[in-house]
């Protein structure tokens, strides 16, 4: 491995920050270079990091499905799943549609031998076989600033140098990870001279799907002036949503299936009198013990997508003057919000998906519903179940469809669905009700006399009954007003 520990380190003499060669070299990145072993020099070449890409492809056992590579000669550059900068240097290995499956543990030492590397992506779309644990030299791999492990049969706990200490910017890892988030994942590094301050800064961090990941998040986490995704839904991770939130650059939130307590921040939509917040995804959905009021700017975002909170005691009042223009998906079911459609939704021509069933919006239907994109292919419109007839007045329009059906029956908003119907009466309705046996002993008991009927209810109906029994049974059978007695 000498020979790859010296090539890095005189890389990363020749490197800017952006991790791209530049035109000229350093004073000190040609010393380097002139101080490191010849074997070392060559690992620099596009033909040895080739070398070390087949290496790759051999420990994880997969083969690029159109050339047959490793097992057959081919320009890496041209590998389905590889990217090169113009020199020939491998930036990016991010294993997708084509290569086979992969499997086996991640291939350490193999991987320092691409050590112009960016970006790493060993997930094959979640259907990766890879297992075993993730060790925490990786984030040193090359200039690694985004990795992704979607592996369900990855292992162990998340190792504390793999954010903080390197440069990763993007961290994305799904299987079976346990243990806690470490604290060092959400530390800022000092920027190094010549390095521009957003360099090695967290931009993106999805924990999410490890359902054994557990312990409280650092409030650090909430601070970061760079962090544009967070998900950690799935997970066991627990503790108070910090109220002080400054993620200004921040545009998806997923924390929904966790163990997280608390009220909604406010800052998270945004900080009062700033610049309008970026945020696109909020899901904070089947979290228990969510609860206080939705805070009103978070109803307000010109450019959120998809707002969730399905299954929380989150309340508060639908305002009326909602402004949420580039919403796709609303989804207020099982939740303590009340109110009533707002007429600002009118605007959401995009909305496609809008869930309100067991939540406590009430009052009409607006028709302008109908004017929306809730009717059509992936789209759903559900104001009640079909155990519930919700809070709506009635009649419901019949001019939006999509919202007023269930299961393609137009729902009768008087009826009460909670309540199972009625049983039918027990009674005796007539002859119909009676079965063939019964009828023959009805017509013995009137043409030969209560002795023959009492005869037959001891041998048909009760086998076990003293005469006198059988014969009480037999009298409470009056042809007038039929009723039969067990």
């Amino acid at each position: 491995n000498t020979h790859i520990e010296h090539t890095h380190t005189a890389e990363a003499g020749m490197r800017n920050p952006s991790g791209r060669s530049p035109a000229g070299c350093t004073l000190i990145g040609i010393l380097a270079m002139l101080a490191a072993p010849a074997d070392a020099v060559r690992c620099v070449t596009p033909t040895c990091q080739c070398e070390a890409l087949k290496a790759v492809y051999s420990d994880l056992q997969i083969s690029d499905i159109h050339t047959g590579f490793p097992g057959t000669e081919a320009d890496c550059c041209k590998l389905s799943d590889v990217r090169c900068n113009d020199a020939g240097g491998i930036t990016d290995l991010k294993l997708r549609g084509g290569t086979s499956t992969p499997s086996g543990v991640i291939p350490l030492e193999s991987l320092k031998g691409l050590v112009e590397l960016d970006r790493l992506d060993l997930g094959k779309d979640s259907s990766s076989s890879i297992s075993g644990t993730i060790p925490g030299s990786l984030a040193t791999v090359g200039n690694l600033r985004d990795l992704t492990l979607t592996a369900k049969r990855l292992s162990g706990t998340l190792p504390a140098e793999l954010l903080g200490t390197g440069r990763l910017e993007e961290l994305k890892v799904t299987g079976r990870i346990s243990g806690t988030v470490p604290a060092s994942y959400c530390e800022s590094p000092s920027p190094k001279q010549g390095e521009s301050k957003e360099y090695g800064m967290l931009q993106d961090l999805e924990l999410g799907d490890n359902e054994h990941l557990s312990g409280t998040l650092s409030w650090s986490c909430f601070t970061q002036q760079y962090l544009e995704e967070l998900r950690l839904d799935s997970t066991a991770l627990s503790g108070t949503l910090p109220q002080f939130v400054d993620l200004p650059r921040i545009e998806e939130v997923d924390l929904s299936e966790t163990k997280l307590s608390g009220t909604v921040p406010g800052r998270l939509c945004g900080k009062p009198g700033a610049d309008p917040s970026p945020l696109q995804l909020l899901k904070l959905s089947r979290i228990e013990d969510l609860s206080g009021t939705m805070p009103e700017q978070c109803f307000k975002l010109a450019n959120l997508k998809e707002l969730n909170l399905k299954r929380t005691r989150v309340a508060g009042t639908l305002p009326r003057d909602m402004d949420l223009r580039q919403i796709e998906v609303i989804d207020f079911s099982n939740s303590g919000l009340s109110g009533t459609i707002s007429d600002g939704l009118r605007r959401s021509k995009s909305l496609r998906f809008l869930e309100l069933s067991r939540a406590g919006v009430s009052g009409t239907v607006p028709s302008f519903l109908n004017s929306l994109s809730l009717d059509g292919p992936g789209a759903s419109c559900r104001l009640v179940d079909d155990t519930h007839s919700g809070n709506f007045q009635c009649p419901l329009p019949m001019d939006v469809p999509s919202c007023t059906r269930i299961y393609g029956q137009e729902i009768d908003c008087e009826y009460d669905y909670a309540s199972p119907p009625p049983p039918p009466p027990r009674g005796f309705d007539g002859l119909d009700d009676l079965s063939p046996g019964m009828m023959a002993l009805l017509l013995l008991f009137c043409l030969s006399g209560a002795g023959a009927a009492v005869h037959l209810v001891r041998r048909s109906l009760a086998p076990r009954k003293s005469i006198a029994e059988a014969a009480a049974m037999a009298l409470e059978m009056q042809v007038g007003d039929i009723k039969v007695v067990k």
